[in-house]
């Protein structure tokens, strides 16, 4: 769900549960008065930097008219090493719009010599980024080799009683310390991921400051095919307990969230199940003769004919009548769109909330309702989803971080007259890996000439492969279509030198029953063949396209994650000239294959045979599985090496003797 659903959800959180006398103030943060630059150990001296001390203090207040305040600080003390860590220090990016309410920003510069050169608030300036926000930022003054610098940012935030900390980045920590500072009556949990700590929980003057403390956390590299954002060291809180209004109750629980949710989503007026009705009757969805179809051709009217506007949060703005009239909606209200014709239909779907497994994920054994982010459909009757708010997927195909991993499904059930549900935390599947493939069918023939190649080929791209290709080809204009299909054509043929180009099955609902999209081009190429004295030598390996290398001199360490499981089937035929014979033909044969209790769950294998005048390669590479363990790296290296040798692979052509 996203952040705007969840905050209309808490409206009732900060109210009457909080009517008690006002706790002391937040006591401001501190640093020394004469600081020195630290000697480190010799074993950081080729890191770029190091972070010496990171603190982060989340801290609510009791305030008059019965409210409560959240306030949050960042402490950091960071050592520059080299000229890549004062470029990478020198400007100081804070997580704070422009209507922050800023507390305070302090910063200094500490140099070898003593010297302290202190923040110009002058300096701190306001960035505009894509998604339309305005963040603050500041610069550094006077970094060389050997300094420090020191600074800290207290700003007031909109209260939220779950929360998530990474407290691990590219360069080692020293020292990491992490406060949750509330007033004695609130009792949050802290749970760190990736790495173990045991929280503290002290009361002191009637707050209460649950923390955790740790040292010598390492700097993280980003690897290929892992989940670096999820693997991280990270801290999650919650507010778990309030020991006067609710002592000994669990707060924010699965259940009480998928309540929450249900009576969302599932708000209408008469008024509004009138006109659903309406709308249902219009279309004829209710003449239809199979719940598939009924699910494919409501999610295809409302995608066509509404659109999703994230940022529209107000109730007004999401009322179904509003959403039905004006034909936009924000995900309160394109969620109560769906769930209002599915009903009138009868057919049975469940609300489904998930993470995202590149970023976070939901825990079962910890309800921090912010993990929450992405609203699903799912129909038990067919076991698939769809994804409302994405106009770029249609059932059953979802974004595919947002599967694999945990979702909160709220299951329907009825109490006497009542209506609500009931949550269920598990796996959201996807599709089989077989359904899923990027295939290329291609045929190659030399030129009289022999100096150049004829290349008739298809790309054929079906399941989670064909989504990001029907996308820019249906939004995208007849300039912007013309430049991907040049970029295909190069990536694959080495040139943009196109004869003939189509796209075929680009539309959207053609996914429904899993059309393959496919790019048909013939292009001419000089790129792929060059003339050696008598022999001819053919970049065979290129027209399988660019391939992923792994060589990697630092041991791996994290486990592999994929955005999909797929196959990636070639078949390829080259026409050999008259008078020609290939004499390395084997150097298309590679076999790189894992099995898992008996079965394949990962490989490349290619072969070859030749008739004729035409030689056929055959490649299979497939990936069964999106995850696959740190223990079986060396298995997936060999195999994602296996396309990159192929890739290398030259053909010598010489003329029979």
């Amino acid at each position: 769900m996203k952040k705007q659903a969840l905050s209309l959800l808490a409206v009732a959180l900060s109210s009457a549960p909080y009517l008690y006398a006002q706790a002391p103030r937040i006591e401001p943060e501190k640093w020394a008065d004469k600081p020195v630059v630290s000697k480190l150990d010799n074993k950081y001296s080729k890191e770029s930097a190091v972070v010496l001390f990171d603190k982060r203090k989340v801290e609510f207040v009791d305030e008059p008219k019965d409210e409560i305040a959240e306030y949050y600080t960042l402490h950091k003390i960071v050592h520059i090493n080299d000229d890549r860590g004062i470029e990478y220090y020198n400007k100081i990016y804070l997580g704070i719009t422009e209507n922050a309410d800023i507390v305070e920003i302090k910063g200094r510069t500490i140099l070898p010599g003593g010297k302290i050169v202190e923040l110009d608030k002058s300096n701190i300036k306001d960035i505009k980024e894509q998604d339309g926000n305005v963040y603050k930022i500041f610069a550094m003054e006077g970094l060389e080799k050997g300094c420090e610098i020191e600074y800290y940012y207290t700003y007031k935030r909109p209260v939220s009683y779950f929360g998530r900390e990474v407290v691990q980045g590219n360069v080692p920590e020293l020292e990491t310390m992490f406060q949750v500072i509330t007033p004695d009556r609130l009792r949050f949990e802290i749970k760190p991921y990736n790495f173990t700590v045991t929280p503290t929980d002290t009361v002191i003057s009637s707050r209460r400051i649950t923390q955790c403390t740790f040292k010598e956390t390492a700097g993280a590299d980003e690897e290929k095919y892992a989940a670096y954002q999820t693997n991280l060291r990270r801290i999650e809180f919650r507010l778990s307990y309030n020991d006067v209004t609710r002592k000994g109750e669990r707060l924010f629980t699965w259940n009480e969230m998928a309540k929450r949710i249900f009576g969302v989503y599932t708000y209408y007026t008469d008024k509004d199940t009138k006109k659903i009705a309406d709308m249902v009757a219009g279309n004829g969805w209710d003449k239809l003769d199979d719940e598939v179809s009924k699910i494919t051709a409501v999610e295809s009217y409302v995608k066509k004919k509404f659109s999703y506007n994230e940022e529209l949060t107000s109730e007004d703005g999401n009322n179904l009548t509003g959403v039905i009239q004006n034909k936009v909606a924000g995900t309160i209200g394109t969620l109560r769109l769906y769930s209002a014709i599915f009903q009138n239909l009868g057919i049975n779907f469940q609300f489904v909330l998930t993470g995202n497994r590149d970023k976070f994920i939901i825990d079962k054994g910890f309800e921090n309702w912010n993990n929450c982010d992405n609203p699903l459909f799912y129909f038990p009757a067919e076991g698939k989803f769809i994804a409302p708010t994405r106009p770029d997927y249609r059932y059953p195909w979802i974004f595919p971080s947002w599967g694999g991993t945990n979702g909160l499904f709220c299951k329907h059930t009825t109490l006497g007259n009542f209506s609500t549900a009931i949550a269920e935390i598990k796996n959201v599947t996807l599709e089989d890996y077989a359904k899923t493939t990027d295939n290329i069918e291609a045929r190659l023939e030399l030129s009289p000439g022999l100096d150049s190649l004829t290349i008739d080929d298809r790309q054929i791209f079906t399941g989670y492969a064909a989504t990001s290709f029907r996308d820019a080809f249906n939004y995208s204009n007849e300039e912007q279509k013309t430049n991907i299909i040049k970029e295909l054509a190069k990536s694959y043929a080495s040139t943009d030198h196109i004869l003939f180009s189509e796209i075929l099955n680009p539309e959207f609902d053609k996914a429904n029953t899993n059309q393959p999209l496919i790019l048909h081009t013939k292009t001419k190429s000089s790129e792929l063949v060059e003339k050696a004295g008598n022999k001819l030598l053919l970049k065979m390996g290129m027209a399988i396209g660019p391939q992923v290398e792994m060589y990697q001199e630092k041991p791996r360490q994290e486990p592999m994650n994929i955005e999909y499981a797929q196959i990636e089937e070639r078949k390829i035929d080259f026409v050999i000239p008259d008078g020609y014979k290939i004499t390395n033909p084997d150097d298309l044969k590679i076999d790189q294959t894992f099995q898992e209790n008996g079965e394949l769950t990962m490989g490349f294998v290619s072969s070859y045979e030749i008739k004729g005048n035409v030689l056929s390669i055959h490649i299979m590479e497939e990936y069964r599985k999106t995850f696959y363990p740190l223990s079986q790296f060396d298995q997936f290296r060999k195999i994602i090496n296996a396309s990159s040798d192929f890739n290398k692979v030259v053909l010598v052509l010489e003329k029979k003797g």
